[in-house]
């Protein structure tokens, strides 16, 4: 895991995405638990989204580093890690290898009935999860991106998580 986190940081992001993800492990490392204020401290452009894009790339994982460390404080508080529509060969030993007990990981997959947004809804408006990481691109979930808005669960869409990081 090490070795995997190490890695370089050659692709540019925005500085929206690292600066958010950052700064709600710096507060929640603080003791400060209030994730949308990081999102509300940013410009009123940025801020109008309070789902957090994590963008991973095999070059790299610096944004996945800090992602792992804010779930596994956020896992303390004896609610679920909720995953959504993670990857078909995803496995959740890189968050058990991050310290994240695998009890308190829950995976929902997308089926007919329900798409990966509507799980995200349904996740955010059941408050049960310390945090939920959908997979996917950040426009999928626009419709869950008001609901966000309105509930205190640090909620994360993670880009570009290929076949190579399971």
């Amino acid at each position: 895991m090490k070795q995997m986190l190490a890695l370089s940081h050659s692709v540019q992001h925005s500085p929206f995405t690292r600066s958010v993800v950052r700064d709600c492990y710096a507060r929640v490392a603080a003791g400060t638990r209030s994730f949308h204020s990081s999102v509300n401290s940013l410009n009123t452009e940025t801020a109008a989204h309070h789902l957090v894009s994590v963008n991973v790339y095999r070059d790299n994982m610096s944004e996945l580093a800090y992602l792992l460390r804010l779930l596994k404080s956020l896992s303390e508080s004896n609610k679920w890690i909720t995953l959504i529509a993670p990857p078909a060969g995803f496995s959740t030993s890189l968050l058990v290898k991050a310290g994240i007990d695998a009890k308190h990981i829950r995976i929902a997959r997308p089926t007919p009935q329900h798409d990966a947004s509507s799980l995200l809804e349904k996740a955010l408006t059941c408050n049960t999860s310390a945090a939920v990481v959908a997979f996917g691109q950040t426009h999928d979930f626009d419709t869950a991106d008001q609901l966000a808005a309105l509930n205190e669960t640090p909620t994360f869409v993670i880009n570009g998580f290929g076949a190579q990081l399971h």
